[in-house]
């Protein structure tokens, strides 16, 4: 009876406190759905690949076939260990597949670099071919092309999938028959990185970029090694990243001698402005322009391999207010003027480079009558961004910006990198069904201009369907029109196993449920869907279904655990959701606890504290305190009520009985 007056209230409360959630945007994509009748069987691959066809790679367990590396000038050494290692793996012959630098005359070959690279193979991308002998040729313009067309080989023809960083399905086919299709590969999108620490931890760690990690392995290219140097995060090709105009003319160095060259704000010259955060440079100043190409010059002399170069705002809004600067902005209708000026100079003096800037905060708007030179980049940032709803149209006030963003660029710019933000960063762990809208905006990016894309994730370990997503988005970066819900499907089957189904039903259900929400934001709260993907009803089911997924696997510790990792988001999502059922909010921190600790995640909030630890020990118990304050106030205050309604149902009456009977003396 206490439960049920108890969830009564919750409810009720629910309905007077979320309005906002009963809302409704534009439409939605067509939400994905990954659960079918007929999941990826490892068996009906196998049967179908030992059907005879043009070229056997293997036959019952055996291979004849030796890899010939036929251009060493590429660093491909990992990659082809790789290729060797697993083809031995598949096949169970540990003695085929030798690594040799040249062409065998009595045995059949995969060639590596046959330096007869099709004219129409474009970027990394690679050409796949056959000889009337059997042989297999891949060839691409350069060492990341061979990488691509290596791991594309493996994953397209044999059937391997890449699906973690410290996991890769490698399926068992003791015969190998395979289709002599000779095809081009290019990639959709030039420049990909997927920012997620699960693909970038490894890339941290490594040398140089050839090294046969996950990130290499998905081809997210703009993944790599730290230019410590220069401070760039990791992102491969690139010199300076962003918000770099301090890197130029660091204040430490000049700002004493000559502080206008630093930003004017309230008639006063600084760098720092009173809340802590850079200002900008003064950017009408004529004298920076010499001291900036100089400086980045001597970077481009030090980091030769890098490819684009930085010259963008610092993270804050405290622009120059200085009269040149005034008039400039008001010039161009745009405080992106002055900073467009010295990009295309630059531009015009560094023609074997790509000069980028950020079209970011108060920068995001073109500059009237102006356009970028070919070799200049766009970085386009739309931080208030929908991942709910397009890009591509008008679904809401965020997905319109954004939109309206790219567009604007793309008719004065030929080169646009989108920094594609694809995470709650205030709940980390929060389920976040998001790859319903992937698809759409990477064609729209596509008919606009966008060459690369930044997918940025979380930085910390553990984020919810950390893998799953970038293996996904990484997928779509090179072919936009992959088939994803056939990705996913298959995906689960080999990563979970006897688990796929129950996940697959988690995943549909919350892509169907949100499809209903007004938006799924990059700071949302679990109480803004308590009506659709986050409701009670549906928290139950989620529960249920992954507490099944475990017990289907319970006897394989590899598979718990990464069943585990999916858990722990439901457990997030009980302890933080909409309504006061207390009770349900502490069963499920109490099994959350050793769990979040047992899977290594520090953090469930992007950066700022707090830690687990402190999460754990002091923060959600003190928010589980207020929450049976709260309940205990609303019980009181209905028990009151409902005290009135009954007296007044009783005493009412009463009294008109009362009143009825002097009338009637």
């Amino acid at each position: 009876m206490k439960r049920t007056l108890l969830a009564t209230v919750a409810v009720i409360l629910a309905v007077l406190t979320m309005v906002l959630a009963a809302c409704t945007g534009g439409t939605a994509p067509e939400p994905i759905k990954v659960s079918t009748s007929s999941p990826y069987s490892e068996e009906a691959f196998a049967e179908l690949m030992s059907k005879q066809k043009d070229v056997c790679l293997a036959e019952s367990g055996k291979s004849d076939y030796k890899i010939a590396v036929l251009n060493k000038a590429h660093e491909i050494d990992t990659d082809t260990e790789f290729l060797q290692t697993t083809l031995r793996e598949i096949t169970g012959d540990n003695k085929a597949f030798d690594i040799i630098d040249y062409i065998p005359e009595n045995a059949p070959y995969i060639a590596i670099g046959s330096n007869e690279t099709p004219a129409n193979v474009a970027d990394d991308g690679y050409a796949l071919t056959y000889d009337e002998d059997g042989n297999i040729f891949i060839d691409a313009k350069n060492a990341d092309g061979l990488a691509n067309g290596i791991y594309c080989f493996l994953e397209n023809e044999l059937g391997c999938m890449f699906v973690r960083d410290d996991y890769s399905y490698i399926p068992r086919l003791e015969t190998i028959w395979l289709d002599a299709e000779d095809k081009i590969d290019n990639p959709d999108f030039r420049w990909r990185r997927i920012y997620q620490y699960e693909v970038s931890h490894e890339a941290y760690e490594s040398k140089t970029p050839s090294e046969s990690i996950w990130s290499r392995r998905i081809k997210s290219n703009g993944t790599g090694y730290r230019y410590d140097g220069l401070g760039n995060d990791g992102n491969r090709y690139w010199g300076k990243w962003c918000h770099s105009v301090f890197s130029y003319v660091p204040p430490e160095q000049y700002f004493d001698e000559h502080p206008e060259y630093y930003a004017e704000i309230g008639g006063v010259r600084m760098h720092t402005a009173d809340d802590g955060l850079p200002t900008q440079l003064c950017l009408t100043n004529d004298e920076l322009y010499p001291i900036i190409r100089n400086n980045m010059e001597k970077m481009m002399d030090d980091y030769p391999d890098a490819i684009y170069w930085d010259f963008s705002i610092n993270d804050s809004w405290h622009m120059c207010e200085c009269a040149d600067c005034t008039a400039a902005y008001e010039k161009y209708g745009s405080q992106m003027g002055a900073m467009l000026e010295i990009v295309n100079r630059l531009a015009d003096e560094s023609s074997d480079k790509i000069i980028s800037t950020l079209a970011y905060f108060y920068n995001n708007v073109v500059p009237d009558g102006m356009t970028c030179r070919e070799n200049v980049n766009i970085v386009i940032a739309p931080i208030q961004t929908s991942q709910l709803y397009s890009a591509s149209d008008d679904g809401n006030a965020k997905s319109a910006e954004a939109k309206r963003m790219i567009e604007s660029w793309s008719a004065i710019c030929d080169n646009l990198v989108v920094w594609d933000y694809t995470v709650n960063f205030h709940n980390l762990l929060l389920p976040y069904p998001n790859f319903s809208v992937q698809q759409s905006n990477l064609e729209f990016y596509k008919q606009n201009n966008v060459t690369g894309v930044f997918h940025q994730g979380s930085r910390e370990q553990g984020d919810e369907l950390a893998c799953l997503r970038s293996y996904v988005l990484a997928r779509q970066l090179w072919d936009i029109d992959a088939d994803i819900e056939a990705i996913i499907d298959k995906y689960l089957v080999v990563t979970y196993g006897d688990a796929a189904p129950y996940l697959a039903e988690y995943i549909d259900i919350m892509h169907e449920s949100v499809s209903h929400a007004d938006n799924l934001d990059l700071y949302d709260s679990p109480e803004w869907h308590y009506f659709d993907y986050l409701s009670p009803s549906n928290l139950a089911k989620y529960d249920e279904l992954t507490l099944a997924a475990l017990d289907a696997v319970k006897d394989d510790p590899q598979k718990t655990q990464f069943v585990k990792e999916i858990r722990v988001n439901v457990l997030y999502a009980r302890m933080t959701a909409g309504g006061f059922d207390v009770v349900d909010k502490e069963n499920a921190f109490e099994e959350f606890k050793p769990l979040v600790k047992e899977l290594g995640i520090e953090r469930h909030h992007e950066i700022a504290p707090p830690y687990i630890d402190e999460y754990i020990n002091s923060v959600y118990p003190e928010y589980l305190a207020k929450q049976k304050v709260c309940l205990s106030l609303i019980v009181v205050s209905a028990a009151i009520g409902a005290a009135g309604i009954v007296a007044a149902a009783i005493l009412i009456p009463r009294a008109v009985k009362k009143k009825r009977k002097s009338r009637e003396k």
